[in-house]
């Protein structure tokens, strides 16, 4: 064998016996074994039970670890499933014991989250979120962020006098506000309804009957599309001469309507929101009523979604404290023509105003139209008495800022505050609400309903379409002179307004209608 084969086979037991004699008898103590145990060896005075108090990441760092609340066992006495609550106990985790530290007496515990926040909670005042209905705030309180006792609780009682109300509640709070806001329904034994909106009231209440709301030119295009409506009484029935151009308006009216009435039908099977409903289905139905005719005679129409109520006086108020203020969606209003004296009058009288406008808002769109009917908007799955409430706050800011604007010629009480049309349009109906102000009670009774058409058919949004242009009709030939008269103190003749019959534009008007 050579030198190499002799180093590459050593003996074999020779090693065996030499690392047996290097390494005791006791296997707890060899280096395999010490590998493969789990246990970690600790000092021997931390292995008897009990022998010191364990400190838990609690004790040592408040801040890092909350403690969990105690619970009661089945006897009533306060116990803590953890095991940091006891610091007596000793816990095994994985096999492991862990030593239990002495706690230090001088240890200074800083003040835990929790309390830390119950601090700001003090400190900040949170108003409450708004809600359906109404919400009361009293205008007087005064911000303080003091952290004594007595200043928290000034804090409460300030917190407390904002109250959140349902709608049904907010309704009651107004019926006791300064000018009480009452609701009546057509007919009403309690409250008549006012004299001076019968006349309007009736031509709304013909055109339910849906006699010659359309044009014999679209007999063609509308047949078989109508529904069960008796198409006979649909239908004008005097003869009369149409023009090309006429002929031509009505077919574009037709249209209109067709996809007036796919937009309501989309809006309500896909639950568009209300901004949907405005652009898709009310703009175009104000428009189409609105345009050409009543346009050129001072009458428009505003989205007026944005517009707020621009001073918490005009609100109606309850024991000192003022409703939060309400929006609307639509504005019917006086809209004079550009460079006509109406306009360079009414500019005039805002420019007057502390508040640079004639209306209870003060924005810029809006701020020299003076605003005639007030129109709300809801989803078909929306409340009822929340566009209740919200109309009957910015009705009531209407009447306030009326009687700010009213000239010093009538102390004498020459002119009273005229009706108010309210629209109020749930999904597809569209309804009609009349407030009326009763100076001797300083009362707004609202008059309601008179119903004005719906989306959901053809023949119903020619009725809505009609019945925009009888309040159109209103808007000029009334509500326009009272506001010439009343509140500029002029006139309207020296303005160049007066009255416009429709019959001497060759426009047929709702009574000839029905």
């Amino acid at each position: 064998m050579t030198d190499f084969d002799s180093r590459s086979e050593p003996s074999q037991p020779q090693s065996i016996e030499t690392w047996l004699s290097e390494h005791p008898d006791c296997p707890e103590s060899y280096e395999l074994a010490r590998c493969l145990s789990n246990k970690r060896k600790r000092p021997e005075a931390s292995r008897a039970v009990g022998s010191s108090k364990r400190r838990t990441l609690g004790d040592i760092q408040p801040n890092a670890m909350a403690q969990p609340s105690p619970t009661r066992n089945k006897t009533g006495d306060k116990t803590n499933k953890s095991p940091h609550k006891n610091p007596t106990t000793p816990t095994t985790t994985r096999g492991r014991r862990r030593k239990q530290p002495e706690p230090h007496e001088d240890d200074e515990r800083t003040p835990r989250a929790v309390g830390q926040q119950s601090l700001l909670a003090d400190k900040l005042v949170f108003d409450p979120p708004d809600y359906a209905g109404a919400e009361i705030e009293d205008s007087k309180l005064e911000d303080d962020t003091s952290l004594s006792s007595e200043d928290s609780k000034q804090k409460s009682s300030k917190r407390s006098s904002q109250r959140t109300l349902s709608p049904r509640k907010a309704r009651a709070y107004m019926q006791g506000a300064e000018i009480s806001v009452k609701i009546a329904k057509i007919p009403s034994n309690i409250y008549p309804f006012p004299s001076a909106a019968q006349n309007l009231r009736n031509d709304l209440e013909a055109l339910q009957k849906r006699k010659g709301l359309l044009e014999k030119s679209i007999c063609k295009h509308a047949q078989g599309k109508l529904g069960n409506d008796d198409e006979d009484v649909l239908y004008k029935t005097e003869e009369t001469s149409v023009t090309p151009e006429e002929t031509l308006d009505h077919l574009q009216t037709w249209y209109t309507v067709l996809k007036i009435e796919v937009a309501a039908e989309e809006c309500e099977v896909e639950d568009c929101a209300e901004a949907s409903w405005n652009a898709e289905v009310h703009c175009k139905i104000l428009r189409e009523a609105l345009q050409g005719h009543w346009r050129s005679n001072n009458v428009w129409y505003r989205d007026i979604t944005t517009a707020k109520i621009f001073d918490k006086e005009l609100l109606p108020k309850v024991s000192g404290l003022s409703a939060k203020s309400k929006l609307v969606d639509f504005a019917i209003m006086v809209r004079p023509q550009e460079s006509s004296l109406l306009e360079d009058a009414l500019e005039r009288k805002c420019d007057s105003m502390p508040s640079k406008t004639i209306n209870q808002t003060d924005a810029s769109y809006i701020r020299n139209k003076p605003i005639a009917i007030s129109m709300e908007v809801k989803r078909p799955a929306g409340n009822e008495d929340v566009s209740m409430v919200e109309l009957q706050t910015w009705v009531t800011a209407h009447y306030n800022m009326l009687k700010v604007l009213l000239c010093p010629d009538n102390a004498s009480g020459t002119f009273e505050l005229p009706v108010l049309p309210l629209i109020q349009v749930q999904g597809h109906m569209w309804n009609l609400w009349i407030a009326e102000y009763k100076s001797a009670k300083n009362q707004i009774i609202i008059h309601r309903r008179i119903f004005l058409g719906s989306t959901d058919k053809i023949v119903g949004i020619y009725q809505i379409i009609a019945s925009i242009q009888r309040l159109a009709q209103w808007v000029a030939d009334e509500y326009q002179l009272w506001w010439i008269k009343a509140i500029l103190g002029v006139d309207p003749q020296i303005l160049e307004v007066k009255p416009k019959n429709l019959v001497e534009d060759n426009l047929a008007s709702p009574k000839e209608l029905v």
